[in-house]
């Protein structure tokens, strides 16, 4: 495979009885998360969503450990998971970024070489500067189609080990059969995912990569692994007792090797596998193999395919960071 700038998923995917993300409690109500949306007729559509914050989470979840098992540096806060990532409980890098006779490129470059997981998932050091690594993983809602995707409220009593008659339902204290209701939603989802694979290591200040290319393609490859277990193990909310049922996934997979974006359509539009591929037509007569493209059929295909291109790519090496 020539070398990949960019990664790009526009996939429809279906999930049963799932509640990946809620918006909180009301009484004794759970609350999933709800969007309104404009559908392909310009009509307001109210649907069950995950967000993109959501979504990065569980990547990020099964993106550490694979960037450890590849042997590539992580800070203690991302070690613990810690959503600071390399400026938490790591007093030496803090020190050195709010040092001001380092620059703000200097401290940058220290992200980027002491924590793999900032390079690819970005952080921002506060205090008396601010300096901003931007994640190389862009997410978007997944949205249910409006006219595929249900939420239902389901009544659940907790289990009372004194027996029904011994417990109202009123009291707080462990025993006591609480009453409480939950939400579950089931449908087809729209998914976007773009990967800037060309990023990692980048330093965004100098425009120069500073981590090598071996430790780079090593990154790469992590992180489709991780967008496929993503893909396999939605890791949100409510897993303990409502683990989503993935039943299939389509969509289309595109690779960019210049600086032409791999394109990537809203699986909202009826047409958007159709439209990718004619987008790419016209892509590849700007640049002629710019951009290769795979029609995916089922989860299994998307994984296979993850996997191979995970296995056969290769990063730029410029002198200036800079695709060509």
């Amino acid at each position: 495979m020539a070398v990949v700038y960019g990664l790009a998923l526009s996939a429809r995917v279906t999930l049963d009885l799932h509640n990946l993300n809620n918006e909180g409690t009301e009484g004794n109500q759970q609350q999933t998360r709800m969007v309104t949306i404009l559908d392909g007729s310009g009509q307001r559509k109210v649907v069950n969503a995950v967000s993109g914050d959501m979504l990065k989470h569980m990547l990020v979840d099964h993106l550490i450990p694979l960037l450890d098992q590849a042997h590539q540096p992580l800070s203690p806060g991302a070690r613990a998971h810690d959503a600071d990532r390399i400026t938490a409980n790591n007093p030496a890098f803090n020190t050195f970024a709010q040092d001001r006779k380092n620059s703000e490129s200097v401290v940058l470059t220290r992200m980027l070489t002491d924590c793999s997981l900032t390079d690819i998932a970005g952080a921002l050091v506060t205090g008396n500067r601010a300096i901003a690594r931007k994640s190389v993983v862009e997410l978007g809602w997944a949205i249910g189609l409006p006219d595929s995707t249900i939420t239902e409220q389901f009544f659940h009593v907790k289990y009372a080990p004194e027996g029904r008659g011994g417990a109202a339902g009123t009291e707080s204290v462990t025993g006591a059969q609480a009453i409480f209701h939950r939400p579950a939603s089931s449908g087809v989802y729209a998914l976007v995912c773009n990967l800037d694979l060309w990023r990692i290591g980048q330093n965004d200040i100098t425009r120069t990569y500073v981590v090598s290319r071996g430790d780079r393609a090593a990154r790469a490859r992590a992180l489709l692994h991780a967008l496929s277990a993503m893909l396999v193990k939605p890791n949100g909310a409510q897993r303990a007792t409502q683990a989503p049922h993935v039943l299939g996934l389509e969509g289309v997979i595109a690779v960019s090797s210049t600086t032409l974006p791999p394109p990537m359509v809203s699986p909202l539009a009826p047409d958007f596998e159709d439209q990718i591929e004619r987008i790419a037509t016209t892509y590849n007569r700007i640049a002629p193999d710019a951009i290769q493209t795979w029609r995916v059929g089922s989860l299994a295909e998307c994984v296979e395919r993850l996997a191979r291109i995970a296995a056969e790519l290769e990063v730029p090496e410029l002198s200036d960071g800079r695709p060509d």
